[in-house]
């Protein structure tokens, strides 16, 4: 019995990608009859996607309070082949989180309060690699800064988003001008000024 459940286990993520390549449907009272693979966590006030199971291939995480995607949001739940992150109130995806989903075939990211800044630089990136799987596309826009509100960040050129990259540290910005100046002309001038 406890191969069986193993055998089922391994292979079900590749017979939920053979329905959706089918047209499938992927609501969760008819996946197996017990939900335990399809977790609806929609319009719960949550602030952070609760932890998963490893064998979990639909979440819906719609109409939450959800700030932000990470690099390890998503590190325990690698099987997912369905995500619904729309209507939160998310304003940076680490593009990291959605690479590492490989099987992601179908995602829901619209209607959320990005900042169009150089945080989502990945997420831009991951977005026009994986275009064709966001079903709501259209809605994934710019709330900040002002002059790109209502944009969509697909149709952002990445070079504004990704050059002059910082990094957040200690409560400061350091951009790679600030660096190179403490690091090169810095110690030039040292060199000179004590040299005279």
């Amino acid at each position: 019995m406890i191969d069986v459940l193993a055998v089922c286990l391994l292979f079900y993520p590749f017979v939920l990608l053979a329905a959706a390549d089918n047209g499938g449907s992927y609501s969760c009272g008819s996946l197996m009859g017990d939900g335990h693979f399809c977790l609806d966590y929609s319009n719960r006030l949550l602030v952070k996607p609760p932890s998963g199971s490893n064998i979990t291939s639909i979440l819906n995480l719609s109409g939450n309070k959800i700030p932000a995607v990470t690099s390890s949001t998503f590190s325990d739940q690698l099987l997912l082949v369905k995500l619904n992150l729309s209507h939160n109130e998310i304003t940076t995806i680490d593009g990291g989180a959605l690479w590492r989903l490989s099987l992601l075939n179908e995602i829901q990211l619209g209607n959320n309060r990005y900042a169009c800044d150089t945080r989502i630089c990945s997420f831009r990136t991951w977005l026009n690699s994986n275009s064709k799987m966001v079903k709501d596309l259209n809605e994934v826009v710019c709330h900040s800064p002002g002059t790109l509100i209502g944009v969509k960040i697909i149709e952002i050129n990445p070079s504004y988003l990704c050059n002059n990259k910082t990094i957040d540290s200690i409560g400061f910005e350091v951009n790679t001008g600030t660096v190179f100046l403490i690091w090169i002309v810095v110690p030039i001038l040292i060199t000179f000024l004590t040299a005279i």
